[in-house]
């Protein structure tokens, strides 16, 4: 997840079809790998470390399988290429940068040399990242973008191209003629949420009849909270015939809302959770887009212990005005046909009988 300027998105989009590459490779050599799958899908060779390094992980929370995912790719993937994780820590909830302000605090004091920041707000962190870099530590933007040029890399997804991604698929989808979709952009200050909701909407602009109206910015990351406002939406627009979301906690109130109503709209998403198969099994979610943050997780590792030993850094590149250099995972839309041909156990779901608690 990294903000891409418009002027900037032709440049990432090869990142994504390099990437893409990769996980082409993996679904069409399934059967091969399946003694010893590639937890990397084909993106990059894994190297053991010959120096030490000790990491420092915060992210936003542990309530869904994004962060939770990405916390356990990291934690795996360290012990695997042996290095350390000294710390893992939450701040809560989005918004609560003065937490991770002193989580990372704490971490510098424990003397780590890598920084992982699941930023909890877009802004803020330039000063306190930039006393991190003149310690000598590096900094690794995890999964969602940061307002700071003290970053020495990103591994993130390229949000715009999520949300543009799901409109093309409704507009794919939709019958001939005029159709509505309805869109929650998720909460306030959230620049994943919003590159999101905006690659849906211009993207859907291009789509002959397909018209979008959109929710209020804000509220929280929660099934009720989407349900209500579902709901609400539904009622203003009976006629509507899809609903976008940002992530899947918002997609599953949406669909609650459209059970309750009885309305037969097909909902749209992102984020991998066990929730979403018996809802594409029923026709209730039409299409989810993957996010693999256990690969993004081991990808961080990987590429912390390349710079640190001075080996090559494949497809991590830095487009004109980018503030940091960053490799694009890809993505795809998973579907009713296709979705056990994908690997989410590898790429998105971690184990459930894993934890912090467990970890520290």
């Amino acid at each position: 997840m990294t903000t891409i300027s418009s002027p900037r998105r032709s440049r990432f989009r090869g990142l994504v079809a390099l990437a893409a590459i990769g996980l082409t490779a993996w679904l069409s050599n399934g059967a091969a790998r399946a003694e010893e799958p590639d937890r990397f899908l084909g993106l990059i060779e894994p190297v053991v470390a010959t120096k030490p390094l000790r990491f420092g992980v915060t992210v936003v929370h542990l309530q869904d399988n994004y962060w939770k995912g990405m916390a356990y790719g990291i934690v795996d993937e360290a012990k695997r290429a042996g290095v350390e994780v000294v710390q893992v820590s939450v701040a809560g909830a989005y918004g609560n940068v003065s937490q991770q302000f002193g989580q990372i605090q704490t971490m510098k004091t424990r003397g780590i040399d890598v920084l992982v920041l699941g930023p909890a707000a877009f802004d803020g962190y330039n000063a306190i990242l930039t006393s991190l870099r003149k310690a000598g530590t590096m900094v690794i933007a995890g999964g969602i973008p940061v307002n700071s040029d003290q970053v020495d890399f990103g591994v993130v997804q390229d949000d715009y191209s999520i949300g543009a991604g799901l409109a093309d698929f409704v507009c794919g989808r939709k019958e001939p003629g005029p159709a509505k979709a309805l869109s929650i952009p998720g909460p306030a200050g959230a620049e994943w949420a919003n590159l999101r909701a905006k690659g849906f909407r211009e993207q859907a602009e291009k789509c002959d009849g397909l018209s979008v109206v959109e929710g209020p910015v804000g509220g929280a990351i929660d099934i009720s909270y989407a349900l209500g406002l579902a709901s609400d939406m539904m009622e203003k627009n009976p006629d509507a015939k899809f609903f976008f979301t940002p992530e899947v906690t918002l997609g599953m109130g949406a669909i609650q809302a459209a059970k309750q109503r009885k309305m037969k709209i097909g909902v749209v998403s992102s984020t991998v959770s066990e929730h979403i198969f018996p809802a594409l099994e029923d026709g209730s979610l039409l299409g989810q887009s993957t996010e693999p943050s256990i690969l993004m997780g081991r990808l961080m590792v990987q590429y912390a212990i390349r710079k640190n030993e001075g080996l090559p850094m494949p497809d991590l590149k830095q487009p004109e005005g980018a503030l940091y250099p960053a490799l694009i995972v890809p993505e795809q839309i998973l579907t009713k046909e296709n979705v056990h041909d994908y690997p989410y156990y590898l790429t998105d779901i971690p184990p459930a009988d894993w934890s912090i608690s467990a970890f520290q």
